[in-house]
């Protein structure tokens, strides 16, 4: 099983603007040596701007964190490395690119408990956010066995012996389990061991290797295909996929080994997630689902209905938004019933009018907090944000500052999918700690709530939030200056560094 840790700390330091994250995403697959020993290749991607870059006696820049690992079982330590992860040095800091490291972890079959620090060490002062994840070494030594799937940014022959080589190829881990739409094609590398233990000398066995949706298991149409392989101590695979006509959604890439037989003998699920807003839902496609008996046929008035599915843009991709749009604009009932339950349907197969009755009580609860005289709740930033990423951990609800507009913080712990259905729109925030969304209210009179400012991926940035929240007392504004001249009773620095 794949395993990825999306690592993420806040520096505040004396001005908000200083506040820098320090991000990294680290994934690791457990491979197997010819001699049959275990191991784990561990892959850091450091995210390049949310470093300090520090200049060199030769003028160039680079960066430099601090890295400490550890595998432990039944509470022992097994394994433990500590090293630092130098930067490529660059001629301009402002032009910082990601960074990436692989280690290899000698361990035995068994389950772990990773635990990563990673430290600045060029800024000051230094400051350490630390995180955990379960990794399991699960191959048998005596039976075919796969190993785990490592996804890849690129490959291709190599031409110098280093870390990166494996099977006569540099391989350049792909350290995230997120598609956006821009990337078109999906590379993996695993191996195949044991197989000359089981087969005989010239017996022909199959690999096959698909996508399947994670909410009903179906193929998808267009991405599976298949291999005939000899025997071998270690057989690598090494494949892709063109996505660019996969649609958003939740995917497993599943790899398979099969005798003659069609006997599964090997098999690993490795899950990712797409976007790619540019393919839309077919018409025919919609036109061919069947609704009846179905908790959508008592769905009959068209004002409600309406209102249902404008309910779901919360939780709708690009595509999907566009399409629910130009049904109510059709005012076809029945395409409208098709439409819904097939929404509900994708998310939900064993039992999709739950899925709705689940969504329908929260999306009631923003209606009533957040609705306005002229906006439902769903159609409000608070409402969206809530659907989207469910209730906040912390809320912060201010009214009375002096000089300062109403506003409210809210602090999400880890950003998550909303539990009571599958996001679709949902940028790569998933497992992202500590993130939070600024409200303002600018009208005073409305409850009308106006995100201004996040530091979660895909949502509104705007570190002058603070300036824009005093501004009515604020007749100035120096293109440095973020926080506002000092207000008495102020605390939205204080609220923000520790909701509570």
């Amino acid at each position: 099983m794949k395993k990825f840790i999306l690592i993420t700390a806040l520096f505040f330091l004396t001005k908000f603007s200083s506040g820098q994250e320090i991000t990294a995403n680290l994934s690791c697959c457990a491979f197997s040596t010819p001699a049959a020993k275990t191991y784990v290749e561990t892959y850091i991607s450091i995210i390049g701007n949310s470093v300090k870059y520090s200049k060199k006696i030769n003028g160039k820049y680079a960066a430099a964190v601090d890295v400490q690992m550890t595998f432990s079982s039944n509470d022992t330590i097994r394994s433990a490395q500590r090293y630092t992860l130098n930067s490529p040095e660059i001629e301009d800091s402002t032009k910082a690119q990601n960074f990436l490291d692989l280690q290899r972890i000698p361990l035995p079959a068994g389950l772990y408990s990773l635990q990563i620090t990673v430290t600045d060490i060029n800024k000051k002062p230094q400051r350490s956010t630390t995180a955990k994840k379960t990794v399991l070494v699960d191959i048998d030594p005596d039976s075919v066995n796969l190993s785990q799937v490592e996804l890849l940014e690129k490959f291709y022959k190599s031409q110098t012996k280093n870390l990166l080589n494996k099977s006569g190829y540099d391989l350049i881990p792909y350290v995230s389990s997120f598609y956006p739409p821009n990337l078109a094609t999906l590379s993996f590398y695993a191996e195949i061991y044991n197989t000359n233990k089981v087969f005989k000398k010239e017996e022909k066995f199959l690999v096959l290797y698909y996508i399947e949706d994670v909410i009903n298991g179906n193929k998808m149409s267009g991405f599976s295909a298949f291999v005939k392989q000899t025997p071998e101590n270690v057989n690598p695979l090494l494949f892709s996929f063109d996505i660019s006509s996969l649609p958003s959604g939740n995917f497993h890439l599943v790899v398979e080994v099969r005798n003659a037989s069609n006997r599964l003998l090997s098999m690993r699920k490795t899950t990712f997630e797409r976007f790619n807003p540019s393919v839309n839902i077919k018409m025919d496609d919609l036109a061919a689902v069947s609704t009846e008996n179905t908790f959508v046929v008592n769905m009959k008035n068209g004002d409600t209905l309406s209102d249902y599915i404008n309910s779901l843009r919360p939780v709708s991709s690009t595509s999907e938004i566009e399409f629910a749009e130009n049904r109510i604009k059709a005012g076809d009932l029945k395409l409208m019933q098709q439409y819904f339950y097939n929404f509900w349907l994708a998310r939900n197969q064993s039992n999709p009018q739950d899925a709705w009755n689940s969504y329908a009580i929260e999306v009631k609860k923003v209606n009533t907090q957040f609705g306005t005289q002229i906006s439902k709740g769903y159609d409000t930033d608070r409402g969206r944000v809530y659907l989207q990423y469910g209730p906040p951990d912390q809320r912060v609800v201010t009214n009375a500052e002096p000089s300062s507009y109403p506003y409210e913080i809210w602090q999400y712990y880890t950003i998550r999918k909303n539990t009571s259905i599958s996001v679709i729109n949902q940028p790569n925030n998933s497992q992202k700690t500590n993130k939070k969304f600024i409200f303002a209210d600018f009208d005073l009179a409305t409850n009308n709530y106006q995100l201004i400012h996040s530091d979660a991926r895909g949502e509104t940035r705007d570190d002058n939030w603070q300036l824009r929240l005093v501004k009515r007392d604020n007749s100035s504004r120096s293109l440095d200056q973020q926080n506002g001249k000092p207000q008495i009773g102020g605390r939205s620095d204080d609220w923000y560094k520790d909701p509570h």
